[in-house]
C-alpha cells in the first residue's frame, strides 16, 4: 500500500545564470513498511530531497503526497502540526535539546502536540533503545551512540507513519553505525513503520531494503538491496 508519493518534485537554487537543480523532475513511490536508502555522491541531491519529501523545505515545483494527503497545500501552522503527527526525523547531528533530559527530548513531539504520553510504550521504546539508566541525563552527559539512539526514541514516540533519517550513522563509528541501523531494522520490523534513510556509505545503504541511487538531482537507479 502506497504511503508516500512525490510527483514532478524539483527544488531550483538560484537564479537565471546561477539556476542549480538540486533535485531535478523526481518521481517516486514508497509503500507502506518499506525500509528505503537514498544514496549517492556529496552534492547529489540526498539530503534535499529527503527535506522536500518530510516537508522541511519547499520545492519549486511538484507534490509530495503522504498517505493521500497533498502536504504542499497545507498553511504552514497545519504542516508544522501534519510532521509533529505523522513523520518523525532523525539526523547525523542528533539535534537533541541540550537543556531537556533524554526523556524530555524524547516525548518532546508528544508534549507540543499537547497528548498524552503513552508510558507503556514508552518504556518499551526505552528498553529496546537501552537507555534506562540514562532518562536523567542531559545530551552533553551522553556518548554520540546514546545521543542517537535518543534521537531514534524521540522519531518513533508517536507512531509517525513514517521515518526519515538524514545520515543517522554519519558521525558514528562502525559499531555504533551497525547498532542504529539494527534498531531501525528493528522498529522497521516490529511496527511497520516507514522508514526512508539518506547515507553516503553503501554498506549502510545494503542494509535496508530498497537502494535508491541519486545523482544531480535525479534518480539513476531504484533497486532492492543486494543483502536483502
Amino acid at each position: 500500500m502506497e504511503i508516500l508519493r512525490a510527483s514532478n518534485l524539483v527544488k531550483i537554487y538560484g537564479n537565471n545564470d546561477n539556476k542549480v537543480y538540486a533535485v531535478k523532475n523526481v518521481d517516486l513511490v514508497i509503500n507502506k513498511g518499506e525500509f528505503v536508502a537514498i544514496t549517492g555522491k556529496s552534492g547529489s541531491g540526498k539530503s534535499t530531497l529527503l527535506h522536500l519529501l518530510g516537508g522541511v523545505d519547499i520545492p519549486t515545483s511538484g507534490s509530495v503526497c503522504i498517505d493521500g494527503v497533498n502536504i504542499y497545500e497545507m498553511k504552514d501552522d497545519k504542516l508544522t502540526s501534519f510532521r509533529r503527527s505523522n513523520i518523525g526525523f532523525i539526523y547525523q547531528f542528533y539535534n537533541l535539546i541540550p537543556v531537556l533530559d533524554v526523556r524530555e527530548n524524547i516525548i518532546l513531539p508528544v508534549s507540543l502536540e499537547g497528548i498524552m504520553v503513552d508510558e507503556e510504550y514508552f518504556d518499551e521504546v526505552i528498553k529496546t533503545l537501552d537507555l534506562g539508566k540514562r532518562l536523567n541525563h542531559l545530551p552533553n552527559e551522553l556518548s554520540g551512540g546514546q545521543q542517537q539512539r535518543v534521537a531514534i526514541g524521540r522519531a518513533i514516540i508517536n507512531h509517525p507513519k513514517i521515518i526519515l533519517a538524514d545520515e543517522p550513522t554519519g558521525n558514528l563509528d562502525s559499531k555504533n553505525s551497525k547498532k542504529i541501523i539494527n534498531m531501525l531494522k528493528y522498529y522497521n520490523r516490529q511496527y511497520g513503520q516507514t522508514i526512508v534513510m539518506v547515507t553516503h556509505d553503501s554498506k549502510i545503504a545494503n542494509m535496508a531494503d530498497r537502494v535508491i541511487t541519486i545523482n544531480d538531482g535525479k534518480i539513476v537507479g531504484d533497486e532492492m538491496s543486494a543483502d536483502n
